[in-house]
């Protein structure tokens, strides 16, 4: 299973690969995957059909059922790709990422002896390997439904994050690893002043809902958001997606009583990450204080149910003497290149 994904790795890193491993197209990418739900399904019926009563092999429909085939499995594929990153850093999902390369290789294995075997219909009746079309199509589908619900909620802010304004892009200048030295990409707000402080303007207007239940720290800033806040010292904002990576490598773990210095992570029911706040405090009651920065906007103290998030949240514990990750400035970086 290593070897596979570090097969996945090194692919990421071929000149045609990056280009869909990281441009994150949501919107398309779920209609692709509807695409794909349904040629799956299509073809789960088709091969349960076949092993039923049969069917007479038509060479235009079986030319027509291997391109959906290969299309949709280029699909699974490319998914995978766009989400090795965040899917890494989850144990429980890697068995099934890569069993999802595996269902792929078989498909087409599968679609080669039906092709030598003059038509898949005689496949179906007489050999094993109908059962393993019909596991295909079935993994197919089930995975194609369980990624549109991932990707249809994995950008769900409560109206906070869908406002932001200006524009986020890479920030070249600076480089962070984490303790493994996986590099985590690091980004920036391009935006006009004027205009970042017409939002920061609106702040109350927003929260006015909290009521009493925030106290404030620190007035809006485009520098980072939560997850920048916490591992970055507020120097650049970070992706969600990119915090699973930082708490696997970084030996994070989950703890059920929290102490000061622990740190909390929101998610959707589809487990994505959605923010990060770091616990300030326990009162003698048990009840914990967190505080955090609400996307590029104010900084507050707060319970940790009184935010916009989630209610889903888990605290995260690690034995590093700091959350933070490691950052080298271009300075470095050029002065590496020179010695290298």
């Amino acid at each position: 299973m290593f070897v596979g994904l570090r097969v996945i790795a090194i692919l990421r890193q071929m000149t045609f690969i990056p280009l869909a491993a990281e441009t994150r197209l949501t919107t398309p990418m779920i209609t692709a995957l509807v695409i794909t739900l349904a040629t799956s399904l299509v073809l789960l019926f088709r091969s349960m059909w076949r092993v039923t009563f049969g069917l007479k092999r038509r060479r235009g429909i079986e030319v027509l059922c291997t391109i959906l085939t290969f299309v949709a499995g280029t699909v699974i594929s490319i998914d995978l790709l766009q989400e090795s990153r965040i899917l890494f850093a989850k144990t429980d999902e890697i068995a099934a990422e890569f069993g999802c390369l595996l269902v792929f290789a078989t498909m087409m294995y599968c679609a080669f002896i039906a092709k030598s075997l003059h038509g898949s219909a005689l496949v179906l009746r007489r050999s094993s390997d109908a059962w393993i079309l019909i596991l295909v199509a079935a993994t197919m589908s089930g995975w194609s439904y369980h990624r549109i619900q991932v990707r249809s909620n994995e950008h769900i802010f409560s109206g906070l994050e869908d406002a932001i304004p200006g524009a986020v892009e890479p920030d070249f200048k600076s480089e962070a690893m984490t303790d493994e030295g996986t590099n985590v990409p690091l980004y920036h707000l391009a935006v006009e002043k004027s205009v970042f402080d017409t939002y920061a303007s609106k702040s109350e207007e927003k929260f006015s809902n909290f009521g009493n239940a925030l106290i404030r720290r620190k007035e809006a800033d485009m520098m980072a958001n939560c997850h920048g806040w916490v591992f970055t010292a507020g120097r650049f904002l970070l992706k969600g997606n990119d915090v699973d990576r930082i708490l696997c490598d970084n030996r994070y773990y989950v703890v059920s009583v929290p102490k000061p210095g622990d740190i909390v992570i929101y998610r959707n029911e589809a487990g994505a990450i959605l923010h990060t706040a770091l616990v300030q405090g326990v009162l003698s009651d048990g009840t914990v204080i967190t505080e955090s920065k609400w996307g590029v906007d104010q900084r507050f103290i707060h319970l940790p149910a009184n935010q916009p998030y989630s209610q889903l949240f888990e605290y995260y514990r690690t034995e590093r003497p700091t959350h933070l990750i490691r950052i080298r400035e271009s300075s470095d970086l050029d002065a590496d290149d020179r010695n290298g």
